[in-house]
């Protein structure tokens, strides 16, 4: 008896075999342009290029959609919706979702409901909250835009560009050019 318990407990202890890793959180927030609607959208997520049976539908809890699901691409489907009406239908296509270190098996990715937006995510290596500013490229008299918080990321939703971004750390100042935010992608910045 003692050595089946044992080996239930062993087994149950063990790193998953080879085929079965460990699933990622795949983080989604949404928006309108700037203004974030994620406690006002829900989600759906398929296999990249397959949209007929789901692998599961996601309503946000505490303003956020955090799904696990193991590494893949994945094709999403938000929906916006205010007082029971559907304002907006977004596709989010072909979306990687792998076990990338700087990612510590958590993946953000933004979807915008309006075209021509971007997002930066900035991250620290050190699982620290970054102190970042992000300016236009060549502009650095004033912020594009003022970053999100999050317990372990800054978030800048912008238009699609070129940016500049100004990181305070250790009393120092550098500054970082010509950073590309893409369209209808979010880029994930680990600051140096």
């Amino acid at each position: 008896c003692r050595l089946a318990v044992a080996l239930v407990t062993a087994f149950a202890v063990q790193d998953p075999s080879p085929g079965q890793e460990k699933p990622l959180t795949l983080e989604l927030r949404t928006f309108n342009g700037t203004e974030e609607v994620t406690a006002q959208t829900r989600a759906t997520v398929h296999r990249a290029g397959d949209r007929g049976e789901p692998l599961t539908h996601a309503i946000p809890a505490n303003g956020r959609i955090e799904r696990p699901l193991p590494a893949g691409i994945y094709d999403v489907q938000a929906i916006h919706e205010r007082d029971g009406r559907v304002l907006n239908i977004r596709w989010a296509n072909r979306l990687v979702l792998m076990a990338y270190p700087d990612e510590a098996g958590h993946h953000l990715e933004v979807i915008n409901f309006k075209n021509g937006f971007g997002a930066l995510q900035i991250r620290a290596p050190d699982a620290g909250r970054p102190d970042v500013a992000v300016y236009e490229a060549g502009k650095r008299d004033k912020a594009a835009a003022a970053p999100l918080q999050s317990s372990t990321y800054l978030l800048f939703v912008l238009r699609a560009g070129s940016y500049d971004l100004l990181m305070r750390a250790s009393g120092k100042s550098s500054w970082h050019a010509n950073v590309e935010v893409p369209l209808d992608r979010t880029r994930l910045w680990v600051t140096p």
